[in-house]
């Protein structure tokens, strides 16, 4: 081999010598062995800053004693905690907990399906939001089987009065009729009574002004007593600053006993006002922590 190709191998040798710590820096040093960097991290690391959030559940359906896992990740590590809040079927707050980022960027916390919030069959849906409103995640659950007990235990002398959200004691009595069931509708302002009436009857109720109440700008006015949808003949037999009595005729073969009126217990009761305090304390510390700029009117 003559001089002149040594020349050449050589240039050729020192230009790639030059070359490769170049290459190496623009790309992160990925071909250079042993110097720290991992290509796999960095990989993940990307797909964590094009999705700045994700949660997940341990599984999709539930029954009623069980307990929700939810988990996830974030890409950037904040100082503030991440705020989850579960919708049950009704479009009702069931529940909500802020839960610690851990350093590895993770989270983990659970939700037991036993509790009279979760008592309702459905899909419920689970908000997830980290800080600012851009960084949230939304996932469904559905629970099956047998319905939960009721929020409150009643005694043999008061009906049990069921809403989205909690459940009321009313004092009643009947005679020849018996209730099954009630329940409290707030898009029509009534209590919704199933009976079974082999006979002719009676039931009396003493309902609590702030369950459902009716009034106008002069004061009390008459409840409409339905009948199976039929309007039907009614007395009230006492009324006080808490409560209203009702004395209601139930004809044989009656099935259902609707009572309106004009008022009826707020969207949020006892237990869900509580998780509604929470909800607002959460929000009002989430915009100290990021600062923003709530609007004033």
């Amino acid at each position: 081999m003559n001089s002149y190709m040594h020349v050449l191998i050589a240039i050729s040798v020192l230009t790639t010598i030059i070359a490769m710590p170049a290459f190496a820096a623009e790309y992160g040093d990925a071909a250079c062995p042993g110097c720290g960097f991992d290509f796999y991290d960095a990989d993940r690391n990307a797909r964590y800053n094009e999705v700045p959030m994700r949660a997940w559940t341990d599984r999709s359906l539930y029954d009623h004693d069980s307990e929700i896992v939810v988990q996830g990740v974030v890409a950037n590590l904040r100082e503030m905690p991440i705020t989850i809040r579960i919708i049950g079927p009704q479009g009702n707050l069931v529940g909500i907990e802020q839960v610690e980022v851990s350093e590895d960027k993770t989270f983990e916390t659970t939700f037991s399906t036993s509790s009279p919030l979760f008592s309702k069959n459905g899909i419920y849906t689970i908000r997830v939001q980290y800080g600012v409103q851009e960084i949230n995640d939304k996932l469904t659950v559905e629970l099956l089987g047998p319905e939960g007990e009721p929020v409150v235990s009643c005694g043999d002398d008061e009906l049990t009065v069921e809403s989205d959200t909690d459940a009321y004691c009313v004092p009643y009595s009947a005679d020849g009729v018996t209730a099954s069931s009630a329940t409290v509708s707030r898009e029509l302002s009534s209590i919704m009574i199933r009976v079974d009436a082999e006979l002719d009857g009676t039931i009396t109720l003493m309902i609590p002004r702030d369950i459902l109440d009716s009034t106008s700008d002069e004061g009390d006015t008459d409840f409409i007593v339905l009948i199976d949808d039929e309007e039907a003949d009614f007395e009230e037999i006492d009324s006080d600053d808490a409560t209203r009595t009702l004395e209601i005729m139930v004809p044989e073969g009656t099935a259902q006993v609707e009572i309106i009126g004009t008022f009826v217990i707020p969207e949020f009761g006892t237990m869900a006002a509580i998780i509604l305090a929470v909800a607002i304390v959460s929000i009002i510390a989430v915009s100290a922590r990021t600062r923003l700029v709530l609007p004033k009117y």
